[in-house]
C-alpha cells in the first residue's frame, strides 16, 4: 500500500492532511513558499483555498507557524496517481515530468500483459 512508501519528509503532511489533500497541496503549491498562520489563517490564504482553513491550522500545529517550502513530492504523487488508475501520460502531465521519468520511477504497470512472440 502507498502508506508504507511515504518518504519521511512528506509524512507530516500526509499524517495531517491525508493522502488526497496532501496530493492536492503538492500539485498546486509544490516548490513554493507559503505561510502557515495557524489560528490566524484566513479563508483568503492560498493554502486555505486548496486544503481548507481547518487543515492549514492543523498543519501549522504540526510544522509550526512559519513559512514553509511545500515539497514537490513528484515521485510519491506519481505513485499515488498510478494507484488511482491514472495513465502514465496523464501522470506526466499532472506532475510536469517527462513520460520516461514517470516510467522509470514507477516501472511497468502490474497488470500490463506482455505480448508473446509467435515463432
Amino acid at each position: 500500500m502507498i502508506e508504507s512508501k511515504v518518504p519521511a519528509h512528506l509524512a507530516p503532511y500526509i499524517d495531517v492532511l491525508g493522502t488526497e489533500r496532501a496530493v492536492a497541496l503538492f500539485l498546486e503549491l509544490g516548490g513554493s513558499q507559503v505561510y502557515l498562520a495557524g489560528r490566524r489563517s484566513g479563508e483568503r490564504a492560498l493554502a486555505a483555498r486548496i486544503i481548507g482553513k481547518q487543515q492549514v491550522t492543523r498543519l501549522a500545529a504540526a510544522l509550526g507557524d512559519s513559512y514553509i517550502k511545500v515539497p514537490l513530492a513528484r515521485r510519491w504523487v506519481a505513485s499515488v496517481l498510478r494507484d488511482q488508475g491514472k495513465s502514465d501520460n496523464e501522470i506526466a502531465r499532472l506532475i510536469r515530468a517527462d513520460i520516461a521519468t514517470v516510467r522509470r520511477w514507477l516501472g511497468p504497470k502490474p497488470d500490463a500483459d506482455q505480448l508473446s512472440l509467435l515463432l
